[in-house]
């Protein structure tokens, strides 16, 4: 009796023990990539001088197309950042490759008739080679869109359409189809910010605008390479006491993308 019962005992501890490593081994997160060398590379370096170069020449353009707008602040965000994360509840933890990502924004107020100062900027998107994402409506299309009440509205909704805030926002990607860059133009009406992708300026869970939003822990691995966010509440200040419209135009770009010294689940080259 006293055999059995040990070798009931022996065998639950040995199952415990199994169980125990197999949970050890699922949920420990395996050595991650270095960021750092990614972000020190020849190559990288590189790449980041291209698209300082590119953000640059393109925020100025459209600058130029509305020389209407007054110039109110900007910010960029730039990093090199890497996270690994399981994909179910158990399954052992997979990074992902680093990746180097630049996002500028330029925020400007402006006043005067909304149709006008959109069809000069959706001029020189279309003259720089930028086609709208999604739908491919331009600022102005979205506009008239936005307050178009339909062929069957009744005068309420009509007036309700037409009551609407000249809020707009357009997402474009390059003409060529490079998947690795996108922008933003957008207007806001009266009290509100455009909404900017990439952009963590307007992004309330982060306090104050030193905060960063990655650690490099276990979890992850990140190099800040430029980070300066705009202050939110003093452009909206400033931009609606003497003004009606805040204007929006965000870059981003990934121009690099590995995962030196480690296995990631995914790995491509240097984005084009």
């Amino acid at each position: 009796m006293l055999t059995l019962l040990g070798m009931v005992v022996a065998g639950a501890v040995i199952f415990v023990g199994v169980a125990a490593w197999q949970w050890h081994d699922l949920t420990t997160v395996p050595h991650g990539p270095d960021a750092q060398a990614l972000a020190r590379s020849a190559e990288t370096r590189e790449a980041r001088d291209r698209a300082v170069a590119f953000g640059a020449e393109q925020t100025a353009r459209l600058r130029a197309a509305a020389p209407w707008a007054e110039v109110l602040g900007d910010s960029v965000a730039d990093r090199c950042h890497a996270e690994a994360r399981s994909g179910s509840f158990g399954g052992k933890p997979a990074w992902s490759p680093v990746l180097c990502v630049r996002t500028t924004v330029l925020y400007a107020a402006f006043d005067g008739e909304i149709e006008p100062r959109l069809a000069d900027l959706d001029g020189a998107l279309a003259g720089l080679g930028w086609k709208a994402r999604s739908d491919g409506r331009s600022l102005v299309q979205r506009l008239q869109r936005m307050h178009s009440p339909g062929a069957d509205a009744t005068a309420e909704q009509t007036a309700e359409a037409l009551a609407r805030p000249n809020t707009v926002s357009v997402d474009h990607v390059p003409g060529d189809g490079r998947k690795s860059t996108a922008l933003t133009v957008g207007v806001a009406d009266r009290t509100g910010v455009p909404p900017v992708s990439g952009s963590w300026d307007n992004r309330p869970s982060l306090s104050g605008p030193d905060a960063k939003p990655y650690l490099d822990e276990e979890s992850e691995r990140v190099v800040y390479l430029d980070w300066r966010r705009a202050d939110i509440e003093a452009i909206k200040a400033k931009a609606y006491a003497g003004h009606r419209y805040l204007l929006a135009i965000g870059l981003t770009q990934t121009y690099a993308t590995g995962c030196p010294g480690a296995t990631c689940n995914a790995v491509g080259g240097a984005p084009g």
